[in-house]
């Protein structure tokens, strides 16, 4: 997982996304954006304040509360979920008794109210939480800075635009796909900015020649492999790309994509990594390489279809970033969330609606295939 370099300041944060005219959407799993389910359960009334701590010791040891709720509420006490006894009051306080608490302590008559059923992840949850009983709730520092955007900071925003810039370019140019996936990839290296591969959907010249996939395999021809032999000669598929910090050649495709005025002139570059972390990257020399795309990132225009998507994820790339929902197959947001599936060797973080509109005007342009 990439070091994040937290911000303490919010306000600085949030100005920070305001100079940029698109805000990132992190795709998380349900469990962090879906309000916290309800359960029916019983609620006892304490007839003295003044017992309170002995009522909560001896519940403790015969009906213990749930971890993430409170015991009491002013004079309510929680008790129970409805259905731990079948529905039944009476059930309840033979338990009760079973277990050698007093139930004259409390009124008779139980309520029924809804309470959270499960533990809150996120502060948005923790506060609808809270309108039903109290909770136990522990924010996570990197979870809440995923959720409000300043896991990022304003050069690497900046960067991200430009790759996606890019990737815009290229889905104008060259892109042919179908409704199920269509745009283009490209594959950056966070520590030094450096682009790796980029390539445009190609599905009318192979069936799986969608953009994720060419950009992998072009990868994978860096480290001396690739699976398809996409150029004529040893030269074709390379293009110089230059500016004031570098001047680094890497491997594209189609091959109509050599041409300089399709690319923004904006720096690639992020900001270099502090000295404490450079061991967050280890050196390549001839006994190691890295795996395919480990640690690397993807821009993409497009949510990824599954082929593209499990291709990403065998590749292990570390961050995911899209423009446009693909509502027809994508599996990162849209259809299914992928790495929030249990069992997986390997999870990635995708965000979304980078440059969403742009996006969304540029899909518009790109070819079909087959009446798609």
């Amino acid at each position: 997982m990439d070091t994040v370099h937290q911000h303490t300041d919010k306000s600085k944060d949030n100005e920070s996304q305001m100079k940029f005219n698109w805000k990132l959407q992190p795709i998380l799993p349900d469990e962090y954006t879906r309000l916290p389910s309800l359960e029916k359960s019983f609620i006892g009334i304490l007839k003295d304040k003044k017992n309170i701590s002995k009522v909560i010791v001896d519940l403790t040891n015969s009906l213990p509360t749930p971890q993430h709720l409170k015991r009491c509420s002013g004079l309510r006490i929680y008790l129970a979920y409805v259905n731990k006894v079948n529905g039944s009051q009476t059930n309840l306080k033979a338990l009760l008794v079973e277990n050698g608490f007093d139930i004259s302590l409390l009124e008779d008559d139980y309520e029924i109210a809804d309470i959270p059923s499960v533990a809150p992840r996120t502060k948005a949850q923790m506060t609808y939480a809270l309108k039903y009983w109290p909770v136990n709730f522990h924010p996570n520092p990197y979870v809440e800075a995923l959720i409000s955007g300043s896991v990022f900071n304003d050069a690497q925003l900046r960067s991200l635009e430009t790759y996606m810039k890019i990737a815009i370019c290229i889905a104008e140019k060259s892109a042919v796909g179908t409704k199920d996936c269509n745009g283009s990839a490209i594959i950056v290296d966070p520590v030094n900015g450096n682009i790796l591969s980029m390539a445009a959907s190609s599905i009318d010249k192979h069936p799986m020649w969608h953009a994720s996939m060419l950009a992998i395999d072009l990868v994978a021809r860096l480290q001396g492999g690739g699976s398809w032999n996409l150029f004529n000669n040893a030269k074709d598929g390379t293009k110089i790309v230059e500016s004031k910090y570098h001047n680094r050649m890497f491997p594209y495709y189609p091959e109509c994509l050599n041409t300089k005025d399709s690319f923004p002139s904006e720096s690639l570059l992020f900001k270099k990594p502090d000295q404490k972390n450079k061991n967050l990257k280890k050196k390549i020399d001839s006994k190691y390489e890295p795996y395919l795309c480990t640690g690397y990132w993807a821009i993409l225009l497009q949510e990824p279809c599954p082929l593209c998507a499990m291709a990403l994820l065998h590749s292990r790339v570390s961050r995911i970033f899209y423009g446009l929902s693909n509502p027809q197959t994508g599996i990162l947001g849209s259809q299914a969330i992928l790495h929030s599936i249990p069992g997986l060797n390997h999870r990635y973080q995708v965000w979304s609606s980078l440059l969403l509109d742009t996006c969304r005007k540029t899909l518009e342009k790109c070819r079909w295939i087959d009446g798609s």
